[in-house]
């Protein structure tokens, strides 16, 4: 499979809203959902010049569908003197999984991060997302840190 990977644009919003909130897309994955409001103020965001968040997608040159996504932002951190990539979601379609697509997500984001002059590029998964995990061990390393977070009241 041949695949271009590119910047957002605004005409994908469709096929990039059904990949992230519709069936057998990304949310669904992940057994999640946000508000439509959510939704759309991300994609908002991608055009947004002072708005450090962004997006590439993947492009199936046969079919010219998009077929996977990475969302990222840009930010400042304490460790170093550049900001820090987090590449905040990453997908591909189930039927186009294991034929290298991901990887050229993810080597897309980090020229995006050389570009941005940033220092450090990181992301996270769920511990049980083991098929993303064979990926992330071949273009990354495991940092050791767990997550927390604040409970909802």
């Amino acid at each position: 499979m041949s695949v271009t990977i590119r910047k957002i644009q605004e005409g994908d919003k469709e096929e990039w809203t059904n990949l992230w909130s519709g069936a057998g897309g990304y949310l669904e994955f992940y057994k999640s959902t946000v508000p439509e409001k959510v939704t759309e103020t991300t994609f908002k965001r991608f055009f947004d010049d002072k708005d450090p968040v962004y997006s590439a997608v993947a492009v199936d040159d046969s079919t010219g569908k998009i077929i996977g996504f990475a969302n990222y932002l840009t930010h400042r951190n304490t460790w170093t003197i550049g900001d820090s990539l987090y590449l905040n979601d990453l997908f591909v379609s189930n039927d186009c999984r294991l034929k290298g697509t991901g990887r050229k997500l993810v080597e897309f984001v980090y020229t995006e991060a050389d570009k941005f002059g940033c220092e450090n590029t990181y992301w996270h998964t769920q511990f049980e997302n083991h098929r993303a995990q064979l990926l992330y061990t071949k273009v990354g390393y495991k940092a050791g840190f767990l997550v927390y977070k604040r409970p909802k009241e």
